[in-house]
């Protein structure tokens, strides 16, 4: 069940959110893992058994780490529980594939799987570290693992940002109508903004390799720049307006990454609770920048290899994994102080440039292709029999989206928004009135609606 979905936005939240506020405050955690089991039941159905028991096994173990003499053997088997779990799902058929092993396998990887082994192997490994203490109520871990808002797709929510909410939430008008704006900011920038742009990118680059021109693929490729970064980054938002409207509060996770000045900045700006997840399970644990230069860069390299394996069971995300390990690994060699000594606009250019040749590895599922493409971007399109002109995609209207969109990706609209709409109660109101009742009608009269983290 998406999020833009008419069932979701006007069937199960509203009766949710009644029924949540009618019920007493000692029921409401139950009545929230119920309702999200639901959530997941609707899309997984019998999937719906293995989380559970995903559940279950792991408030066993962190029982048991909490308070056993022998903690670190039940981390190491709680960790490699949760790992397999994502590599049966997830890897399994990838790793029978790369040994040559044939196999008549049919595994559907159940929704959000990355997501839950995530929240999963954070608060196992955060009981071990002694930063939080292993919940006994097995309603209020399973709640936190089960929250439909960030179920599916994210932000990955540490347990110990949450636990105390979890037990003792006050009901604020002032926090639900903040998750109010976040959600339809959310809302409308998936959309009216990555919608509309997903719909040309996915056009463009399902042409026939001999049907694409050099402005064709700059064109696809801007538009799923914007449009991966307005998918995400809304979804998010909406996760976390959905959680202020329940009386949780999500870090954010998304932070204006197109105005980066280097790659390093990007990932610092980018998807965060994933940048910090690796960062405090992964690249810490491995060392970190205390062991030398030459295995920080081995650290820098495994760390954003396995994040672009984190993204799917392919070679051409470990290679976008490994492409932005390259440039982190010349930014600590010797670019970051280069960049520091020279325009500071050049180090922008330079990061968006890095970050959307990126994309094109990240959305191509072969190497090879990918690399024809980028190709033919720079003018060689041999056996080329164009029959698409670029005005054919660059319409009024999505040059009307392009220009919110570029717009939207820099602060000049937060200061905006905070200088003058947020100021003015009235036209704070109209403003999002006018959002969602544009998001509504597109959804109406659109029924293209992809969103591409759905299954990560």
């Amino acid at each position: 069940m998406l999020f833009t979905s008419p069932l979701f936005l006007f069937g199960f939240l509203p009766t949710v959110l009644i029924i949540y506020y009618l019920s007493p405050s000692k029921i409401r955690n139950i009545l929230l893992i119920i309702f999200s089991l639901f959530f997941y039941a609707w899309g997984e159905g019998i999937y719906v058994l293995v989380l559970l028991i995903m559940i279950l096994v792991n408030y066993f173990f962190g029982l048991k780490i909490g308070h056993s003499r022998h903690r670190q053997i039940f981390t190491t088997i709680a960790v490699i529980f949760n790992l397999f779990y994502i590599f049966y799902f997830k890897y399994l058929i990838f790793t029978l594939h790369i040994f040559h092993i044939k196999n008549n396998l049919n595994i559907l990887m159940p929704l959000g799987v990355s997501f839950v082994t995530f929240h999963l192997i954070s608060y196992i490994l955060d009981i071990y570290k002694k930063e939080i203490k292993a919940e006994k109520n097995f309603f209020n871990f399973a709640l936190y693992i089960l929250m439909f808002p960030h179920l599916i797709a994210g932000p990955i929510v540490r347990y110990k940002d949450i636990s105390v909410q979890i037990k003792n939430r006050v009901f604020s008008t002032k926090l639900f109508a903040e998750g109010v704006r976040c959600f339809i900011s959310g809302l409308a920038k998936k959309v009216l903004i990555a919608n509309v742009l997903a719909l040309v990118a996915d056009q463009i680059f399902n042409l026939f390799p001999q049907q694409l021109s050099t402005p064709l693929v700059w064109i696809a490729l801007l538009s799923y720049s914007f449009q991966i970064f307005f998918d995400f980054s809304g979804y998010s938002d909406m996760a976390i307006g959905l959680a202020k409207m329940f009386g949780f509060t999500f870090k954010e996770n998304f932070n204006f990454p197109y105005v980066a000045n280097s790659i390093q900045d990007f990932w610092r700006r980018w998807h965060i609770s994933l940048s910090s997840w690796f960062r405090d399970y992964l690249y810490i644990p491995l060392g970190g920048n205390r062991r030398g230069l030459f295995l920080t860069l081995v650290n820098i390299a495994i760390v954003f290899t396995l994040t672009g394996f984190w993204h799917g069971a392919d070679w051409h995300f470990l290679f976008w994994g490994f492409y932005f390990a390259f440039f982190l690994i010349l930014e600590r060699l010797f670019l970051s102080n280069l960049l520091k000594k020279i325009w500071f606009g050049f180090g922008h250019l330079y990061a968006l440039t890095v970050v959307f040749f990126g994309w094109l590895f990240f959305r191509i599922d072969s190497l090879n292709y990918a690399f024809y493409l980028l190709k033919v971007m720079f003018g060689h399109n041999s056996n080329q029999s164009v029959i698409y002109q670029p005005q054919y995609f660059v319409t009024k209207e999505y040059l009307f989206i392009l220009i919110i969109a570029i717009f939207f990706s820099i602060p000049l609209y937060q200061k905006i928004y905070q200088k003058i709409i947020q100021k003015i109660p009235f036209f704070e109101i109209i403003f999002f009135t006018t959002i969602f009742i544009f998001s509504l009608m597109r959804l109406a009269t659109d029924t293209y609606n992809p969103f591409i983290y759905f299954r990560f």
